[in-house]
């Protein structure tokens, strides 16, 4: 198999923390080029990485390198006209949440990459890549927890931790570069989450996403956002997010007629010590429990307790899978998808769906009322228009 020759848009944060070391950790790939508007830095990324050319114009870079598949780490104001250029390119993309800065630029990328007939168009929602998530995932399909009623996933994370400890630019400040805040940024992620987790499309949201609590002279963008979500299923999720806790919190739940399931992954605290916790109210004889809590539930009286009795005690189930990085997780899926010719697990119309909910949540503030999907008109997310 010949490698996967890559090119990267976008030389900042996130393409140093996870798609260099992800692309030099597989066989399957090469970094053939990286492409960014400051020459320095594109420069700097060519020798540190060893890419075989550098460019500051992309549109020369999808012209003359050899390209297999290309990733779009730019700035969110650039994904729109590049991922469009990508699409025309006919080259597999892989693109950092959001998707773009509104709604109707979301499915006008969708519709590029399905008129181009490229199948591998994946957006870089790592959170369903986190091993808890996907055994969380593959328990709720397997009925552990009988129908998903009601789930949510909150995020709470001051600007300080990627902003100021990560960041190479400061365009996630700026309502021109960025479209929005805590909404456009943690929101991709937890709205994205629990709608997989859910198995449902969204059917109508009400929500608010203010500025309430960072000064001034930080951001004028939102920091605090809830939103409440009905599914075509009937059910219902709700999504919070901030950018002003000191303290950095992410849990996620979904509750289901015969069970539970949480799950953790940015941080730990002592309400959420584990990174997934199973609770089933159906009776599981010791051999047919899944091999995902099987492996996991110990002994509390003593070792034979499981397999003396018809059924198992039930009881909640920790579960501390091994910590592999998502980021390599999710790179493994894109060189799978590409080599097999599959669909991504999340695509860009995932992303688009997701940027609905948030044009949708800024909307419902306006009308003080539930808003439908799909939205009928563009919808911005700059809380600042």
């Amino acid at each position: 198999m010949k490698e996967i020759k890559v090119g990267i848009i976008g030389c900042g944060s996130i393409a140093e923390i996870a798609h260099f070391p992800a692309i030099k950790k597989y066989p399957e790939t090469k970094l053939e080029a990286v492409c960014d508007q400051n020459e320095e830095t594109a420069k700097n990324t060519y020798n540190k990485w060893g890419a075989k050319s550098y460019f500051t114009d992309y549109n020369k870079m999808l012209s003359t390198a050899d390209l297999d598949a290309v990733v779009i780490a730019t700035p969110n104001v650039f994904h729109h006209e590049q991922a469009i250029a990508v699409a025309k390119a006919g080259l597999p993309l892989l693109i950092e949440k959001p998707l773009a800065m509104t709604n109707k630029e979301g499915w006008e990328i969708v519709k590029a990459f399905e008129k181009a007939k490229v199948k591998v168009a994946a957006i870089g929602c790592d959170r369903r890549f986190w091993l808890q998530n996907e055994y969380a995932k593959q328990l709720i399909t397997e009925g552990f927890i009988g129908e998903p009623v009601m789930g949510y996933a909150c995020q709470y994370q001051h600007y300080f931790y990627y902003q100021g400890l990560l960041a190479k630019t400061d365009f996630r400040l700026k309502p021109e570069m960025a479209g929005g805040a805590a909404i456009i940024d943690l929101g991709a992620h937890a709205i994205d989450l629990i709608t997989w987790l859910m198995g449902s499309p969204v059917k109508r949201v009400v929500g608010i996403a203010r500025r309430l609590t960072i000064p001034e002279d930080y951001t004028p963008l939102d920091d605090a956002v809830w939103i409440l979500m009905e599914h075509e299923s009937g059910k219902s999720s709700c999504v919070s997010v901030n950018r002003f806790s000191p303290v950095v919190s992410q849990a996620t739940g979904v509750y289901g007629v015969d069970g539970t399931i949480m799950t953790s992954s940015d941080a730990t605290n002592p309400f959420q010590s584990a990174p997934l916790a199973v609770f089933t109210n159906k009776e599981y004889a010791d051999k047919d429990l899944p091999d995902i809590v099987k492996k996991y539930r110990y002994p509390l009286i003593w070792w034979a307790e499981d397999f003396t009795k018809k059924n198992v005690e039930k009881r909640w189930v920790s579960i501390y899978p091994p910590r592999e990085t998502n980021y390599d997780r999710m790179w493994k899926h894109f060189i799978e998808c590409i080599i097999e010719g599959k669909e991504p697990r999340v695509t860009v119309k995932d992303g688009a769906i997701s940027l609905e909910v948030m044009g949708a949540t800024i909307k419902s503030m306006k009308t003080n009322s539930w808003v439908e999907l799909p939205l009928k008109e563009e919808a911005t997310i700059d809380i600042t228009k």
